[in-house]
């Protein structure tokens, strides 16, 4: 059976940070109901050490999972939030926190501690933030399974392994905000109804089927599927269809020699100026830019070549 009390604070290189991430700290506790103390002393850099009334700042990002029991976490000396089995703490750096688990409970902590210009990227872009510090990951085999495989890794240090923990590490983030989220859509009946709309859009996205008859064939007013849609997809449905379009679009651009104009019409769009614009718009290439830019294919058609003389 695994210990259930083992951490390690890791030593990284400069080209280690290149990679875009890295990873301080691996650790794993169970803290029994009726503790003496929180944190436990032995073995922590004091930097990483803290007390419940003066709490700590860290310089990373601290990913914490409580897999079994309850407890309370401090935003603030005054404020605080509580805890329970399923949840992780995403705390980014020099942000003050205090966290501990219930006596009458104790619980089974996993953390791992990361930093880098790719996590940087995702806090400024808004996946993750400072007002939204608890996630409701649930009871997640998965995830703990990949706490495990990292503690492994850091425990044995072998040749490259920070770029390995940095890849576990960024799937239990993505992870936890994926469960999270998917908490949300409890409904199995909502999730069954945008999945065959996803469906329905794809097998009809060159057919030129907007979002509205969309709705109507899962039986459902548009505009509620309008939100429903983009809360779960992060994208519209008129989006979700311009961008299977616009995908078909580039395959065929890619691998074969028909002309600019022709591709517009099998895509959905009969006005082939309108079609270079958006096109254009998605991905900063015109439709004849793009094929020169990236085609297997270096002998370009005559008709594109009038094509770009037209627009």
């Amino acid at each position: 059976m695994k210990n259930k009390n083992l951490f390690k604070y890791l030593v990284s290189s400069e080209k280690d940070l290149l990679w875009g991430l890295i990873v301080d700290n691996v650790g794993q506790a169970e803290i029994s109901k009726d503790y003496k103390i929180y944190p436990p002393q032995v073995g922590h850099p004091t930097d990483y050490y803290f007390t419940l009334q003066y709490g700590r700042i860290l310089d990373n990002y601290q990913l914490i999972y409580i897999s079994k029991g309850n407890g309370t976490y401090f935003t603030s000396p005054n404020e605080s939030i509580s805890i329970t089995t399923g949840d992780m703490l995403i705390i980014p750096p020099y942000t003050w926190h205090s966290y501990y688990p219930d006596k009458k409970t104790g619980w089974q902590e996993y953390w791992i501690g990361m930093r880098g210009p790719h996590l940087d990227a995702k806090f400024k872009n808004g996946f993750f933030g400072i007002n939204r510090l608890v996630y409701k990951v649930g009871l997640r085999e998965d995830i703990i399974q990949l706490f495990n495989q990292a503690m492994d890794l850091a425990l044995a240090e072998q040749a490259t392994y920070q770029q390995t923990l940095a890849g576990i590490g960024n799937l239990i983030l993505g992870m936890a905000i994926y469960y999270d989220s998917n908490q949300y859509f409890k409904n199995n009946a909502i999730i069954e109804q945008i999945n065959q709309a996803r469906i329905i859009m794809r097998e009809n996205s060159l057919a030129g089927i907007s979002p509205e008859e969309v709705a109507q064939q899962i039986n459902m007013g548009y505009s509620r599927f309008r939100k429903l849609f983009k809360e779960y997809t992060n994208v519209s449905p008129a989006h979700f269809i311009l961008e299977l379009r616009i995908q078909k679009a580039k395959s065929l651009l890619l691998n074969s020699s028909l002309s600019v104009k022709e591709i517009s019409y099998m895509v959905g769009y009969e006005d082939s100026t309108y079609f270079t614009s958006l096109f254009k718009k998605l991905t900063e290439f015109t439709p004849v830019t793009y094929r020169k830019q990236f085609s297997s294919n270096k002998k370009q058609n005559t008709s594109d070549l009038q094509d770009n003389i037209n627009i």
